[in-house]
């Protein structure tokens, strides 16, 4: 279903940006694209065009998902710009809302597609997806996002421009907001509840680095873990037991049992029994 806004601009790229294109070449017969995404660039139609900035176009709307460059404040003034946030927003803007979302144990996660400000994360909703956490990865609900973006992200857009919705400011009142998540946060910490931790593998799933260990100062991901409940101290962190390869680790709430891990960056799997003896303190 086309329409009569002739050109837009899509600024984008990742698994995000590719389905956002998708839905948007249902719409709208030419779209200039900002990406150094091979996977994006290869979508590309032969009425579509690849530019190099925001600025070098007098297109007025702009769509961005996966967009990580920061907008400046006079291309704001000057253009629409409408942006994809894996959040429910107000609550978790900033860089990679889901993971924090999960992490708070938020019952209901969800998605929005609003119009960006200079505070980015800030405009005014233009609509949301919701759904009930019931345990899956953060793999498995980006999935649901992206196909979510795939099916409605383009008839969003062409609404909007339509007057057939409202935009809803935010209320900043509820705002919350994260920051970036590096390497470092995915190290375990042996302090954290059996509850977090679990939810903490839920999270980090491939093809995102898995959680880890800071072992000798190398970091290793874990390939398969179980927990196991039990109230007693010792020091966090410790090695108590090792049997079967399956390797046992002191945490708050009982003990963390591990057997396969990996060099982080490498295909090198090995047994944690390997490099761990009884009574390392991690």
């Amino acid at each position: 279903m086309k329409n009569n806004i002739t050109k837009i601009i899509f600024a984008g790229c990742g698994h995000g940006g590719i389905v956002a294109l998708k839905s948007l070449q249902e719409y709208f017969t030419y779209i200039e694209v900002i990406t150094d995404d091979l996977d994006v660039i290869a979508l590309l139609r032969v009425t579509d065009k690849q530019i190099d900035s925001l600025s070098s176009s007098l297109t007025n709307l702009v769509v961005c998902a996966g967009y990580k460059e920061i907008i400046k404040e006079n291309i704001l003034k000057e253009k629409t710009i409408i942006n994809t946030h894996p959040s429910l927003l107000p609550k978790y803007r900033g860089f990679h809302g889901l993971a924090w979302a999960m992490l708070n144990f938020e019952s209901e996660l969800g998605f929005t597609i609003h119009l960006m400000n200079k505070y980015i994360d800030d405009g005014d909703i233009l609509e949301q997806y919701k759904i009930k956490y019931k345990e899956e990865t953060s793999q498995e609900i980006m999935t649901l996002f992206d196909d979510y973006v795939r099916d409605n992200l383009g008839r969003v857009v062409v609404d909007y421009l339509s007057n057939r919705l409202i935009p809803l400011r935010q209320d900043k009142s509820k705002a919350t907001w994260v920051a970036k998540r590096n390497i470092d946060d995915c190290i375990i910490d042996f302090s954290k509840s059996n509850l977090y931790i679990e939810r903490f593998f839920k999270v980090l799933v491939l093809p995102y680095p898995l959680p880890m260990l800071k072992i000798e100062n190398i970091l290793y991901e874990i390939l398969d873990h179980k927990l196991i409940e039990i109230d007693y101290y010792t020091d966090l962190g410790r090695v108590v037991n090792i049997e079967d390869d399956d390797v046992y680790i002191k945490v708050k709430d009982g003990l963390l049992v591990i057997n396969n891990i990996r060099k982080y960056k490498t295909e090198e799997k090995i047994k944690a029994s390997e490099i761990m003896r009884i009574g390392k303190r991690l």
